[in-house]
């Protein structure tokens, strides 16, 4: 096997061009190979669902590595797109909840379940103690289930337009549960992804303006096409935010977040 260019470098893998058809995720040494095939299993259920996705083709081995092979999507991020329609951001919100409802109605018990993954990534923070693990994770548990596909990291950088149709990528975090909960987390990444301080004002401004329009529009376009209730959406808000901490997200958006949570977990006042 002869690799070509790198074409991009993430916390657990490189991905090369093998050909205009290929790509190969070669992941680095430290991570385990339990991982690896979990996320090729999952890509293969994916596929299976004919849900719009890069089609997986085989694990593989290069230079001591583990890799998958996946078939290779040539075109412009659904960002990209964003910001060079600002006027059409209304459509292309209802684009982007539409492909989501789409998937959301896949039904599968073929993925790890969404409360036992959210679970435990509450568990593995150490930016909250003990009691209020406990008290997110009941919380959690309490909340109407299900066994819909949720791809668990939703947003506009993980589309690809290809030759006029959307491909969705990275499924490494796809579950079977609730939308809803799935909803909480595109509704979370868009709002809060972090803005660095020396971005220029006018800059964080627009974005800021833009986030906020798409964010409202794509949400009002879900609850349409589903007749989902806000409040089924924002229920799932707290543990969907506190699993987020153990991310490797800015320190900066994980204290953000980590105020909203604690805000969310004081008694109501009567």
């Amino acid at each position: 096997m002869s690799i070509s260019k790198l074409i991009g470098r993430g916390n657990t893998a490189e991905v090369f061009e093998l050909s205009n058809k290929e790509v190969l995720k070669l992941f680095y040494e430290k991570i385990p190979f339990e991982y690896i095939e979990k996320e090729y299993e999952t890509s293969r259920v994916i596929n299976q669902l004919v849900i719009p996705s890069p089609n997986v083709k085989e694990l593989t081995e290069l230079d001591n590595k583990r890799g998958i092979i996946y078939e290779n999507i040539i075109g412009r991020s659904f960002t990209q797109v964003l910001s060079s329609q600002p006027l059409l951001l209304k459509k292309n919100a209802h684009f982007f909840a539409n492909l989501q409802a789409s998937f959301h109605e896949k039904r599968t018990d073929k993925l790890p379940s969404q409360k036992e993954y959210l679970s435990q990534n509450i568990s593995g923070t150490d930016l909250l103690n003990k009691e209020e693990k406990e008290l997110i994770s009941n919380y959690l548990m309490q909340l109407p289930g299900g066994n819909k596909v949720c791809h668990g990291d939703y947003h506009s950088d993980n589309i690809i337009m290809m030759d006029g149709e959307a491909k969705v990528l990275d499924w490494m975090t796809a579950t079977s549960g609730n939308p809803c909960g799935d909803v909480a987390r595109t509704l979370i990444v868009m709002r809060y992804s972090y803005l660095p301080p020396d971005m220029p004002k006018a800059t964080k401004l627009f974005i800021q303006t833009v986030r906020k329009l798409f964010t409202r529009f794509y949400l009002n376009s879900y609850m349409e096409l589903t007749n989902t209730s806000a409040e089924s959406i924002d229920e799932w808000l707290l543990p969907v935010m506190a699993a987020r901490l153990v991310e490797g997200v800015p320190e900066p958006e994980k204290q953000f977040l980590l105020r909203k949570i604690r805000y969310k977990l004081l008694p109501p006042v009567y």
